[in-house]
């Protein structure tokens, strides 16, 4: 059954929301009691913290919106020319204010009143019920949301067999100068999983305000920053022509950092060995020809980049 896989928590809490609203407004006798369910359902958003927003928009929105409709009835009566002088202006107003959020229910409104063809203290307080049974219904179910940790643990997990992979291809690809078939494909899959992990780590920690921490945002946030230096590695190759003595040796130590980053060791110990990888590299006879001073210069580059992988890796560990 696939389609049960689209039954989510925001399905179930979008029902839930307008059922209840719908319900209590009939319960406590408003009118126009699905209006409050209407409501329920566009509250119920990706996270908490949008939903509350929203919500304010919407009673600012709405509060605005009532006195403008007014002043037109005033000048034309509950007519439609009324309606469209409304909507000409209140819309601009409510994408220069930020608040077009509230755009909807307040037009929703304004065709309330055109139905009534009055504004008592009683309509207006109806209004204001059904605006707020349907916002207080929809952010309190979306107090509730379900933490993500196994999806996120196991994105992570994913995004470090990537990496170690394509550590792995680097030095393999220093080695023996040839390019590895799947890099292509490696690269683009460690970003969608970037991107995926990245996602829901935000959604997390948005929907989660009482117990909120970064570590998972961070972790992610690093991960990309080390994908970008891999990525520029990746295009160094293009200006590597041959392979000598000092290309074996990084090669080595980047397949070191590919096995201490697989066993999740400290990193702290490979910045020692890169100091003394620079400082033989320094040693090391001068280039004789252009390519050799070409080769020397890109595998410098190389280096550096690998120094700023391992510090970013530390950072993390130090988290």
């Amino acid at each position: 059954m696939r389609v049960l896989k689209y039954f989510d928590d925001i399905v179930l809490k979008t029902t839930l929301a307008s059922f209840l609203a719908y319900y209590l407004s009939d319960y406590f006798g408003l009118k126009y009691g699905l209006t409050a369910s209407i409501i329920a359902i566009i509250t119920i958003q990706a996270n908490m913290i949008s939903s509350f927003k929203i919500t304010l928009e919407r009673i600012l929105a709405v509060i605005l919106g009532v006195i403008i409709f007014i002043f037109f009835i005033y000048l034309f009566g509950y007519s439609y020319l009324s309606f469209a002088f409304f909507i000409l202006i209140f819309m601009p107003l409510c994408v220069k204010l930020n608040i077009i959020q509230g755009f909807l229910v307040t037009t929703v409104i304004a065709t309330h009143i055109l139905s009534e063809r009055s504004i008592t203290p009683s309509f207006l307080l109806n209004e204001f019920y059904l605006l707020l049974l349907g916002g207080g219904i929809g952010n309190l179910l979306n107090l509730y949301s379900p933490k993500n940790n196994n999806k996120i643990n196991a994105l992570k997990e994913k995004t470090d067999r990537f990496l170690v992979l394509i550590l792995k291809n680097i030095a393999e690809t220093l080695k023996c100068h040839c390019t590895i078939i799947e890099e292509n494909t490696i690269f683009k899959s460690l970003k969608k999983t970037l991107e995926k992990g990245r996602d829901i780590s935000l959604l997390d920690f948005d929907n989660n305000i009482f117990e909120s921490n970064r570590e998972d945002i961070d972790f992610f946030a690093i991960r990309r920053a080390q994908f970008k230096i891999l990525s520029r590695i990746r295009l160094y190759f293009k200006r590597l022509y041959i392979a000598y003595e000092p290309t074996i040796l990084i090669s080595e130590f980047i397949d070191e950092i590919a096995n201490s980053f697989q066993k999740n060791e400290d990193f702290t110990p490979l910045l020692l060995k890169l100091d003394e990888l620079l400082k033989y590299f320094s040693e090391f006879p001068l280039p004789k020809t252009r390519v050799e001073f070409e080769n020397r210069a890109t595998l410098f580059q190389i280096l550096k980049e690998m120094e700023e992988f391992i510090n970013l890796n530390i950072e993390l560990q130090n988290n």
